[in-house]
């Protein structure tokens, strides 16, 4: 059965019927999509999860969403074992998630470039030795597990996260083999290491292949 929600009453006649049509295009538009072919802005629903040792790196596709409303750029968390947890959800404000991360006793370097672009390679010299390091890309977030002893007093977390806008091409092909219209998706490349010493200024350079 169906309801009828009356316009507020501060909308003068004009506007009430203005109300009303907006709404009957809107379920009408929904109603038409009920069968038509799925409709996606992601790329494929896919995670990567990686053990590492000094190093985790991954190039796949993924979506980090500009836009979530409330959803935050990053969280920071803390388990009861001392493993800490990052996740970010959008590139944005690298200089927080340094400091958030900071306050659980970790220094942190962490970059964000356009264009799966990278730094220049011999900025600062790893660890030598297997820190244990996680790292997963998922659909919509790109998640770090530094379990406990990770990261040492006098050593640093790089982290460097370059994203780029999968091609039109590129696009299709996911339609082609998953069956999804797929509008939007990118690319990322994830670098997570651990820091024996000073660690430089990113010199960006082009993706490497």
């Amino acid at each position: 059965m169906s309801t009828h929600t009356p316009p507020p009453p501060d909308l003068d006649t004009f506007e009430s019927r203005l109300l009303v049509g907006l709404r009957r295009e809107v379920a009408t538009a929904q109603a038409a999509t009920q069968d038509a072919a799925p409709i996606t802005r992601r790329t494929r629903r896919r995670a990567l999860a990686v053990a590492a040792g000094v190093a985790a790196t991954a190039v796949v596709g993924v979506v980090l969403v500009p836009g979530l409303g409330t959803t935050p750029a990053y969280s920071v968390q803390e388990g009861n074992a001392g493993t800490i947890e990052v996740q970010i959800n959008r590139p944005q404000d690298a200089a927080g998630l340094e400091r958030a991360i900071e306050e659980h006793g970790i220094a942190a370097d962490i970059t964000y470039l356009p264009d799966l672009q990278e730094c220049a390679p011999d900025r600062y010299a790893e660890v030598d030795r297997e820190v244990g390091i996680s790292l997963q890309v998922g659909q919509e977030m790109v998640k770090v597990t530094l379990p406990p002893g990770a990261v040492r007093d006098g050593e640093t977390f790089v982290m460097v996260l370059s994203v780029e806008a999968m091609t039109q091409d590129e696009l299709s092909d996911i339609e082609e083999r998953e069956g999804q219209r797929v509008v939007e998706g990118t690319k990322s490349s994830v670098t997570a290491e651990v820091a024996g010493g000073p660690v430089g200024a990113c010199d960006v350079v082009p993706a490497r292949g």
